[in-house]
């Protein structure tokens, strides 16, 4: 796409914040892929401004690393994407660098945070893109775009040279159009090869939680009828976490506030700094909220997360799994569902690699199929992509 066509298709998409014209090395396993970077993950001569304006004058000395080994493998960096501001919240409607919109219908979200990789990709505009993912900002923007999007797990990928909302949370992670070039920027970040047989393997579904909706369960059920082709065992188990998924998505939101507080103290300590009202206010609940209440949200987390991975152990599970989310995309003007999280905050609070792939479309819109594997299992996630097919996405005519 030639440079003329992609500002326009930004006009219409506001998917990008900023472009890099650094030439790539064109050698390498990624030469040939053009790739976005998230606005809240260095780029060298670009602002790193985590999606506000408070970080505007921010400018990157150098690049991630993650970005680095990118280039390295000759991956052509586009530009840095639009994100939810400071990446506490899911639907990328961004006051400073514009209304993100979803290329599969006007004026409806891509999701978030990581809103503006999954938009890019769905417009064509790139073939795969970084993003950050705290309690799903990589896999609700994959499942709503119609995109493959991995959480990795653990120091397997870096974090340095990323502005972070919760280090206690966050991860860095690769979305992508199809499973191979998912796999080809996977690999570069340190993954290991994707599982080839599933054959054995015991995935879970959990009863104990909300179910899909009745829109959605004929595409679950399509979905899991996939992995027992393969030779998996599909099963129903309950989690037996102790708490409601309310208990835990309000647990880690507080502890986004409380971490994300310390992180942009010298920019609300600055009426002026730049930040949007409904960010500061979020960041100052979390400045102020009782010492008992923050310890009682970390200690949540540690009980669903040991209470978790007790579960994979006791039924030898090779995952979990569910819809990404249980619903659709959704209109700007209509605000996210509740229950936007319930699904994909579990594999952040357990540290478990998550994988969200496409597995079709309901009402026009794609609906995604997620996975949190085993400790440790970035394989038996990644390698999950190969059973769902690339969507033909809706790539951005002018």
């Amino acid at each position: 796409m030639d440079h003329a066509k992609l500002l326009a298709a930004n006009q219409a998409l506001k998917a990008f914040i900023a472009f890099d014209e650094t030439p790539p090395n064109e050698q390498g396993s990624l030469a040939g892929l053009r790739l976005g970077v998230k606005g809240n993950i260095a780029v060298q001569g670009l602002a790193n401004t985590a999606g506000s304006q408070a970080r505007r004058h921010a400018i990157a000395t150098h690049d991630a690393p993650v970005v680095a080994l990118l280039r390295e493998a000759g991956a052509e960096i586009v530009g840095t994407l639009n994100m939810h501001e400071g990446a506490l919240g899911a639907t990328t409607d961004n006051k400073a660098y514009g209304r993100c919109i979803n290329p599969w219908r006007p004026n409806f979200s891509p999701g978030g945070s990581s809103g503006g990789s999954g938009a890019a990709i769905a417009a064509g505009l790139v073939d795969a893109a970084l993003g950050t993912d705290t309690m799903g900002s990589i896999r609700l923007p994959a499942s709503y775009c119609g995109v493959y999007g991995w959480k990795p797990s653990g120091t397997l990928v870096s974090q340095s040279g990323v502005v972070p909302l919760s280090t206690t949370l966050d991860q860095v992670g690769p979305l992508a159009k199809d499973p191979e070039t998912l796999w080809a920027v996977a690999k570069v970040l340190g993954a290991p090869a994707p599982l080839t047989s599933l054959q054995g393997l015991r995935f879970a579904v959990a009863r104990d939680r909300v179910a899909p909706p009745t829109l959605i369960q004929p595409s679950f059920a399509a979905a899991c009828q996939r992995l027992r082709d393969a030779g998996a065992e599909v099963i129903e188990i309950d989690l037996a976490l102790g708490f409601t998924d309310i208990d835990v998505v309000l647990a880690c939101l507080l502890v986004c506030e409380v971490e994300g507080a310390r992180e942009w103290a010298a920019e609300l300590a600055d009426p002026a700094s730049g930040l949007t009202a409904e960010f500061r206010a979020m960041l100052l609940y979390g400045q102020g909220a009782p010492q008992a209440r923050i310890e009682q949200a970390y200690e949540t987390i540690a009980l669903t997360k040991e209470r978790l991975r007790r579960c994979f152990a006791r039924e030898d599970l090779a995952g979990v799994i569910s819809p990404t989310v249980s619903h659709l995309a959704f209109d700007h003007d209509v605000g996210p569902p509740v229950d936007q999280a319930y699904a994909t905050m579990y594999a952040n609070v357990g540290d478990l690699p998550a994988i969200s792939a496409p597995m079709g479309l309901i009402d026009g819109l794609p609906i995604g199929f997620h996975a949190m594997t085993a400790p440790g299992r970035e394989d038996i996630a990644l390698g999950l992509a190969s059973l769902f097919p690339a969507m033909t996405l809706p790539v951005w005519q002018d």
